[in-house]
């Protein structure tokens, strides 16, 4: 194993729980290879050790700053002690779909398993740790007893998409496949599209259906897989209007319905650009009770791009002019590049030059199965805030 002196401020932040690797870090340039594991040293003096992996803003990982094997044993501890974190959601009669492990939150960066209904499906974000593929599996088979199946999604490059999502041991999943969140059906795919809906928003659909959605006209804005219209219509909604660029996802929102018993032909259900339709219900005086947006990172229409980080002031400001005075907007933001402090900035902004004003009716963050690092606050990259216009 290779050792690699860093410097004494690295060396205090690494010690101080700090997760992520940087190669500016080293004292002396070292490339190395994707998946090797190096030992961090100060004049000899053990500080860490770490795998290298290039992933966005990430040369790596830091492992462990106590020494020991990194092994099989290790790696069978950490999913041991996730799975005994997450115990309660094993004994839901309400949920059987969660979040297993979390990245540096679960004490690995770059891995995250997500649990579907006996199912695990492991997501890898870099190809340093994905050359250590078969050693985690074979942890994970020694830790965990009551897997169906296994399957793997990768989140970078690849030669071939068929690499992408594919099932790698035990059963293979019906390919449509129902599960339960909050008592509410989902339907997911995980033989073709593995994750299509995100498990963090869990608490937030929740009152979604038990206090917001009651006798009320709701608007969800890139609808998915129809999370929004179902829990809405299930919480007592009059009417859902759902939006989505793709006509897949149209498609998914229909069977979601179904699943749920509610009939979507008594549903809004449009193909076309968020921000549009908003415009479109603007102009021609339609107004929404709540007015859901779930934005993804980033999105391409034949119209425009929709960027997370600097377009979703623009986005908000269609849904003001389209929510009634005294309605709901509820808005989501998954990505550690937007801060809830620059969302409520944004807000703030958006109000001010429409002249109108809100309160908060509640913040969410991350949920309980998402464990977060506090030293990393990135790894809390989920927010949502519910708040009252006032015009």
């Amino acid at each position: 194993m290779k050792s690699i002196e860093i410097t004494n401020e690295a060396a205090r932040k690494y010690k101080d729980g700090y997760p992520k690797l940087g190669i500016k870090d080293f004292v002396a340039p070292y490339q190395g290879n994707d998946g090797e594991i190096i030992k961090l040293v100060v004049r000899n003096q053990f500080v860490a050790y770490a795998y290298l992996g290039k992933q966005r803003n990430s040369d790596g990982w830091i492992l462990t700053t106590e020494e020991k094997f990194i092994d099989n044993n290790f790696f069978r501890k950490l999913f041991t002690m996730a799975q005994i974190k997450r115990s309660s959601f094993y004994y839901s009669d309400e949920t059987n779909v969660f979040r297993f492990f979390n990245g540096v939150g679960d004490g690995l960066g770059g891995l995250t398993i997500d649990y579907y209904a006996g199912y695990y499906v492991f997501t890898f974000d870099n190809k340093g740790l994905y050359q250590h593929r078969n050693t985690l599996y074979s942890a994970f088979e020694e830790a965990i007893k009551d897997s169906k199946g296994v399957y793997e999604k990768l989140q970078f490059n690849v030669q071939r998409d068929a690499l992408k999502n594919r099932h790698v041991k035990g059963e293979t999943a019906p390919e449509t496949m129902e599960v339960i969140q909050n008592g509410v059906k989902y339907l997911v795919y995980l033989n073709s599209e593995i994750n299509n809906f995100d498990l963090d928003k869990r608490e937030l659909l929740a009152d979604l259906k038990a206090k917001y959605s009651a006798e009320k006209i709701v608007f969800s804005g890139f609808s998915r897989n129809g999370a929004v219209g179902a829990n809405a219509m299930l919480g007592g909604a009059f009417k859902t209007t759902n939006v989505d660029l793709t006509a897949k996802a149209s498609d998914r929102l229909k069977k979601q319905f179904l699943a749920n018993n509610i009939d979507p032909e008594k549903q809004e259900i449009r193909t076309m650009d968020v921000q549009g339709y908003l415009d479109y219900a603007f102009n021609h005086h339609i107004e929404f009770d709540v007015t859901f947006l779930d934005p993804p990172v980033f999105v391409r229409s034949k119209k425009r791009t929709f960027n997370l980080s600097k377009d979703y002031p623009d986005l908000i400001q269609a849904a003001l002019k389209a929510t009634k005075d005294g309605g709901l907007m509820i808005l989501t933001a998954n990505s550690a590049s937007l801060s809830l402090k620059k969302l409520k900035e944004q807000l703030s902004e958006v109000f001010a030059e429409n002249n109108s004003k809100f309160e908060f009716v509640q913040t969410y963050h991350s949920p309980q199965d998402f464990a977060t690092l506090k030293q990393y606050r990135q790894s809390d990259s989920f927010k949502a805030l519910v708040l009252r216009v006032q015009r």
